[in-house]
């Protein structure tokens, strides 16, 4: 029993030993008052939808020395894609400087994206040997949405710029993912999740740029205002229809609107760049105007209208034309791409030799007429003619239809025309009509109708009768 008991104490004394120096090594690793470094938050998990921004309160208190302490976090789930800053007050910070016994508050923001997972997401802060798990619980997820940028642009009297034309450029890659035009209400546009530069131009306006615009899945990003200042010298050139089609023989005419937008009043030289050869443009300040104009005054803020002739050469081919309007200012040259679309043009003429024939009764008369097409370029197609004559009267058309008449030649069709054999003879008309998918043209033919031969004769014959009895008569009556 003494022996058992001898073992007692020393077993006792070598575990109060142990314990000793264990214990403080544990406390060390999670609240041990020797640490260097400690760092508290008060509540370290939070609760928020996808694309919101959570700030989590810390306090870091320094146990020993004054040596510069790197602020640093950890991920664990994927993040990456989150933004987070440190702060002290408004100054963002990366690291701090504390003197033993000191205790500072810092703010650790997270920007969160708008597309991460519904989940919990788990950030480990770091500040020299201190250690701190905070934890994001993500409730409601905008993957595959898009968002939507709201940005306003003015000029120097705060007015809404209607027309500058903005450049959405991701940060990253510095490539050009949308371009978009401003109106009167400003800029709404939808644009997927990322970094973006915003870079806006307007004529007339110095180009301006706004950098760290942050669009999120499921949400609206104001970015603002951007004002652009107002060249010296600036035009904006509004053209009323930049493509005009016009047929062979005619003359494309372009009106346009020139808005001196600089700060200046400025005198416009006026020029076409870019016409095929043989092709001539002029400038007119009226679309009727026979007077040309090479130079336009316009005031500051004034707008004035000019209208471009284009006299293509007589010998012009069908096709698609392109060329330039260009405007000088006394600083810069302004350029406007136009386009004419010249068609062809078909023209149809109907002729006939004669157009009055004689004919007698129960006769039939064969009538040629000739369909020219005296146009340029296009063809009269599916080419019918079409007779209105008399009741009675029967009127055959060969060939009935022709499939196509190329410009500059003709055919022929011939009319046989077969009055009834009892018709009265007098005048009569015919309507000639020919229709093409293009265009259709009329016109009348007189046809006489004589008695035959035969019926003259035997009129010839009772005269010749009725005079001879007459005759015989007075001599019967002379003997007596």
């Amino acid at each position: 029993m003494g022996g058992e008991y001898g073992l007692g104490p020393a077993f006792l004394l070598i575990t109060a030993c142990l314990l000793m120096f264990f214990i403080p090594q544990a406390v060390s690793a999670g609240t041990d008052s020797t640490a260097n470094t400690e760092i508290s938050c008060t509540f370290p998990g939070r609760i928020v939808e996808a694309g919101e921004t959570v700030t989590f309160d810390l306090k870091v208190k320094c146990n020993l020395g004054t040596n510069p302490r790197m602020l640093e976090f950890d991920t664990f789930k994927g993040e990456d894609d989150w933004k987070y800053h440190f702060y002290s007050g408004e100054k963002e910070i990366d690291r701090i400087l504390m003197t033993e016994g000191e205790v500072i508050p810092i703010t650790f923001e997270i920007d969160t994206a708008g597309d991460t997972a519904v989940g919990i997401y788990p950030v480990r802060v770091r500040i020299d040997d201190a250690r701190l798990w905070i934890y994001i619980t993500i409730d409601k997820s905008h993957a595959g949405e898009s968002g939507v940028l709201k940005l306003a642009v003015v000029d120097e009297q705060g007015e809404n710029i209607d027309g500058a034309l903005v450049k959405i450029v991701d940060e990253r890659r510095h490539t050009v993912i949308k371009e978009v035009l401003t109106s009167r209400d400003g800029l709404r546009t939808e644009v997927d999740q990322g970094d973006y530069i915003l870079y806006v131009g307007s004529e007339g306006y110095n180009d301006a740029h706004k950098d760290d615009v942050s669009i999120k899945c499921g949400y609206t990003t104001d970015a603002g205002t951007i004002m652009l200042e107002k060249e010296n010298y600036g035009l904006t050139i509004d053209v009323k229809s930049p493509l005009v089609t016009a047929s062979i023989g005619n003359k494309p005419v372009y009106e346009a609107a020139l808005t001196n937008v600089g700060k200046s009043d400025d005198v416009f030289g006026l020029d076409v760049n870019g016409l095929p050869g043989g092709w001539y443009g002029r400038y007119k300040l009226t679309a009727d105007s026979t007077e040309s104009i090479s130079k336009l005054y316009i005031d500051s803020g004034s707008e004035k209208t000019v209208f471009l002739e284009i006299i293509p050469p007589y010998s012009v081919e069908k096709g698609d034309y392109f060329f330039n309007m260009s405007v000088e200012s006394s600083e810069k040259d302004y350029s406007e791409p136009l386009e004419a679309r010249i068609t062809g043009s078909s023209n149809m003429v109907i002729f006939s030799e004669k157009y009055r024939y004689d004919m007698t009764k129960g006769d039939s008369v064969e009538i040629p007429v000739t369909i020219s097409n005296k146009g340029k370029g296009d063809a009269l197609t599916n080419v019918r003619t079409e007779v209105s004559a008399p009741e009675g009267w029967n009127v055959r058309v060969t060939p009935s239809s022709v499939p196509s008449i190329q410009p500059g030649e003709k055919a022929t069709v011939i009319l046989t025309v077969s009055p009834p054999a009892n018709i009265a003879a007098s005048d009569y008309k015919i309507s000639v009509k020919v229709v093409s998918d293009q265009q259709e043209e009329t016109d009348e033919i007189r046809i006489v109708i004589n008695e035959s031969s035969l019926v003259g004769i035997l009129g010839l014959l009772l005269l010749l009768g009725a005079c001879g009895g007459v005759y015989y008569f007075f001599r019967k009556h002379e003997r007596r």
